[in-house]
């Protein structure tokens, strides 16, 4: 059977075909990128430490297909919003995060749900997270109460502070959250 006739193996749920394109029919150019972050700094929450993003200041690696390279950014702010970031060791899943404006240049992998892998970018603007987004501020610190009565030195050490109790009692119901997502509950 000749290579025009053969049967393709169908596409993955997660990708187009994922051909490299010097442009992509229909898009200005213009990404929107979900960050950490983390200070005054713009880190990658998939890579860490290991990708920082500043305003005006252009980012590259090659865009390959099969999720092989690039920098990925969406189409439009909804569809960045809604782009999953999956949790890895080394990452900021969990980092308080924002969205960049990019000006983005090829060449470009597109795939499915507005997700566009580039060459490069340059991040021209940040924008706040939808309220309600999940980690788009940092936590609130918990109020305490003041004590009914003095406490010693002594005693506080015997029993973990409250808003540790608290931060605790979120950090696990958020695993439990993912977990349920991930499907392993």
């Amino acid at each position: 059977m000749d290579d025009q006739h053969r049967r393709q193996p169908p596409a993955t749920t997660d990708s187009r075909s994922g051909l490299l394109s010097d442009a992509i029919a229909g898009w200005d150019g213009t990404g929107f990128k979900v960050v950490a972050k983390v200070g005054q700094r713009y880190l990658s929450i998939w890579a860490g430490e290991n990708a920082e993003y500043v305003l005006g200041v252009e980012s590259r690696d090659d865009a390959h297909p099969n999720h092989g390279g690039g920098l990925y950014v969406c189409r439009t702010p909804m569809a960045a919003v809604r782009h999953r970031i999956p949790a890895r060791r080394g990452g900021l899943f969990v980092a308080p995060r924002v969205m960049m404006r990019c000006i983005c240049e090829g060449p470009f992998v597109e795939y499915v749900a507005g997700k566009i892998a580039c060459t490069k970018i340059r991040p021209i603007e940040v924008l706040p997270m939808p309220e309600g987004y999940m980690h788009s501020a940092p936590g609130a610190a918990a109020v305490r109460p003041l004590p009914e009565r003095p406490v010693s030195a002594a005693e506080l050490g015997r029993r973990p502070r409250s808003g540790l109790r608290a931060e605790t009692a979120a950090l696990e119901d958020e695993v439990a959250e993912l977990e349920r997502r991930l499907g392993y509950r």
